[in-house]
């Protein structure tokens, strides 16, 4: 039984309904049952009430029958589509002299929600707020009939859609990933739609045609494509350093890249943590330590709100960065309730073949502890522990987190993104004001060992980022080489590089023989062939071309984009310098590409 007295002397009546029941059963007493039920769970008591700011306990009577009563139409269909309560929710007990009935409502189960009264889906739907029960709006029905079925959305054939839909170069990116976490898999062999059925991107629809998936349509469509099936579908990224101005954005209308949410979250992923004040700790006794488990947390909890976002809903994912503080927000409540989410050991995504496209490059929580996980990491660090809130009109869930970043010329990421200028519209929407346009194109989409080990112990693939002025144990792209190792030196990988021009083993996809990923540059010719211009070739100017869209991007970046290995990309960019062409400025962390055209 529930200590009804510290309930009512600690004030909090949120998840507290009290109701006279002087006579018969109040009929509201159902529409607090259907309120607790879809949100989070609450306390019925019968026989107590509030008269202004004071309390009256007058009890009920023939408690015994008024139980009876309700468990009567509990499993009255007519009255409400589901019981959700066994023997041990419904109890009568002594308070202050007087005998009172406490029904303890917990959080329906998804596959139980939307619970209504009186026969009516629409009408009949409520939840509770701080001001007491109100009637679900069609919206957060849907929301709720949606989390109900075991089968899931995300795996659904998009038959008006076809793989010439999907964007090639957001697929390309994905394989190169997965070759390089798993270079000896056998999927790394198959065509590109025997890939893309493999993972549950593709299916065949009854026609027999092999057609998107609505979790490959999120992760390989294009936003214009992805918009026609999802109208509401929006990603927005937000660095804000003051109360109106922000200073990078990335935001998923602009037709500046593919929007969506593999992309996403790698064009977002290094900017959301790159930055982090971090104790200083060495790894293995020589290297920096640069990947901590702060880093692995906000990866996770980035990973989490894709993952499990309603795509059906409202707003979008929004990203905000600020000074002390990251707020990630995604459409879609819990399935499981907080306390169950946030305990860890349960795992329900909503998107379950998104979760194993994120999964098979090793993102994600797959025993369902990500979020206390999270907790534990800002704990030990002595931070204030991450907040997670439902906000159920919206269907939206938030996660607020305090965070340490180190402070650069008045801004914790003064070398991200260009100074923008500009008020931050409300919903997260296209700015109209003056200034540059947001989203600028930034191709730190392609990073992979934010997420993994680098692939040497003795190198840091994309340099030290702990220093201005490069790492003293080396720089394993300077032009002098790394004097620990470098494996993507012309010379070769003691260890074995899988990008060496005798190939791999297991297969290299890069071979000069064909890609089986479809490398659009391999079977026809090599792209950075001595044939056509004889000062630029036409795969000098593809590189080229991404160095244009983002002066810092890396060596690792532009072999990713381009489906070809580190080694080569570092060869003809040491051609371009040789001819005048390229030239850089600044350190290898800091500076930029110059093109002297």
């Amino acid at each position: 039984m529930l200590d009804i007295a510290n309930i009512i002397a600690s004030g909090k009546h949120f998840r507290v309904e009290l109701k006279k029941a002087a006579g018969g059963l109040p009929d509201s007493l159902w529409e607090s049952y259907s309120a607790f039920a879809n949100s989070d769970g609450g306390v019925i008591i019968l026989g107590i009430s509030e008269v202004g700011e004071q309390l009256e306990i007058s009890g009920v009577t023939a408690a015994k029958k008024k139980i009876k009563s309700i468990w009567d139409l509990l499993n009255n269909r007519k009255k409400v589509n589901v019981n959700i309560l066994s023997e041990r929710h419904i109890y009568a007990q002594q308070f202050e002299g007087k005998e009172i009935i406490v029904i303890e409502v917990p959080r329906a189960d998804r596959r139980d929600r939307p619970v209504y009264i009186n026969n009516d889906l629409l009408g009949g739907a409520y939840r509770r707020n701080a001001e007491g029960d109100y009637r679900c709006s069609a919206f957060e029905v849907k929301s709720m009939l949606r989390d109900q079925s075991d089968i899931p959305a995300d795996s659904s054939v998009i038959d008006e859609l076809n793989l010439s839909d999907l964007d090639t170069d957001s697929i390309v990116g994905y394989r190169n990933h997965f070759a390089v976490l798993k270079p000896t898999h056998v999927w790394n062999r198959l065509d590109t739609d025997s890939f893309l059925q493999k993972t549950g991107a593709a299916r065949r629809s009854e026609a027999g045609q092999l057609k998107p998936t609505l979790a490959g349509l999120l992760m390989f469509g294009t936003e214009d494509v992805i918009t026609q099936i999802l109208p509401d579908y929006f990603l927005d990224y937000r660095e804000i350093y003051d109360s109106e101005r922000w200073s990078d954005r990335v935001v998923s209308n602009l037709g500046e890249w593919s929007g969506n949410i593999f992309d996403f979250f790698f064009k977002i992923v290094n900017r959301l943590t790159s930055d982090i004040k971090i104790p200083f700790r060495l790894r293995n006794g020589i290297e920096r330590a640069s990947d901590t488990p702060i880093h692995v947390a906000l990866r996770e909890a980035l990973a989490n709100a894709v993952i499990h976002a309603d795509y059906h809903g409202r707003m979008g994912i929004v990203v905000e960065k600020r000074r002390n503080q990251i707020t990630i927000s995604n459409p879609g409540i819990f399935r499981p309730g907080i306390a169950e989410a946030l305990g860890g050991g349960i795992s329900d995504p909503r998107n379950p073949t998104v979760f194993k496209l994120f999964a098979l490059l090793d993102i994600g929580e797959r025993a369902g502890s990500g979020l206390f996980n999270i907790q534990t990491v800002w704990k030990d660090m002595g931070w204030e522990v991450p907040v997670w809130k439902e906000h159920l009109v919206q269907g939206r869930v938030t996660l607020t987190a305090q965070v340490e970043f180190e402070e650069k010329n008045g801004s914790p990421d003064a070398e991200g993104g260009q100074k923008g200028g500009q008020k931050d519209t409300e919903g997260g929407q296209k700015d109209t004001e003056g200034g540059q346009k947001s989203g600028q194109k930034d191709d730190t989409d392609c990073i992979t060992d934010v997420l993994t080990e680098p692939l040497d112990d003795k190198t840091y693939p994309l340099g030290d980022p702990f220093s201005e002025k490069g790492d003293p144990l080396g720089d394993p792209f300077s032009e002098k080489g790394d004097p620990l190792g470098d494996p993507f030196s012309e010379k070769g990988d003691p260890l074995g590089d899988p990008f060496s021009e005798k190939g791999d083993p297991f297969g290299d996809p890069f071979s000069e023989k064909g890609d089986p990923l479809r490398d659009p540059f391999s079977e026809k010719g090599d792209p950075f062939s001595e044939k056509g211009d004889p000062l630029i070739t036409h795969g000098e100017e593809k590189l080229l071309a991404y160095i244009r869209e983002n002066n810092k991007i890396t060596k690792e970046e532009i072999a990713l984009k381009l489906g070809i290995s580190p080694s080569v990309v570092k060869k003809h960019i040491r051609k371009l310098r040789d001819k005048g062409i390229l030239s850089r400025t600044g350190t290898n962390r800091t500076g930029y590409w110059v093109i002297n055209l």
